[in-house]
């Protein structure tokens, strides 16, 4: 029997870009605890994203105080799912890189850190996001993906 993962540790591991199609079915390598909210994000997901569209990095993290899951970098935008495990609501974004009009990111002590984006929307004020808890170790290469597709937009 395969030995079940945490879903941060699951998408550390795989090997990016990697298709939607192929990015949905991770979730037979999560340990059980944590299989059902993954299921419940992808079911949000998938009616927006296309089974061979590619997915560049993905990454678990939390937004708010302790809502927890998702960031989705695919080509022509930022997709943020997150929500509490026992709840209902989910809060759910899709950021076209032509209105991100800042990134930046904060390594702190631990091996977590924030990523931060600037949104512009029309006719509202800016918004701003603090994505919490993603490895130091990607938010580098997360930042500068997302400064590239800024540029070619």
């Amino acid at each position: 029997m395969q030995d079940k993962f945490s879903t941060r540790k699951v998408l550390a591991n795989l090997k990016y870009p990697v298709r939607y199609k192929r990015f949905s079915k991770i979730f037979k390598r999560i340990k059980k605890s944590e299989r059902r909210f993954f299921i419940k994000l992808l079911k949000v997901i998938c009616k927006d994203i296309k089974n061979k569209e590619l997915i560049y990095f993905a990454s678990y993290s939390q937004i708010n105080l302790n809502q927890s899951g998702l960031i989705l970098l695919l080509d022509d935008r930022i997709i943020l799912i997150h929500s509490k495990p026992k709840s209902k609501r989910k809060y759910y974004d899709i950021i076209p890189y032509r209105n991100v009009e800042d990134v930046d990111f904060e390594k702190q002590e631990e091996s977590f850190g924030n990523l931060f984006l600037k949104v512009n929307r029309e006719h509202l004020s800016d918004k701003s996001y603090t994505i919490r808890m993603i490895k130091n170790d990607d938010l580098p290469e997360m930042t500068q993906f997302i400064r590239i597709k800024i540029s070619e937009n």
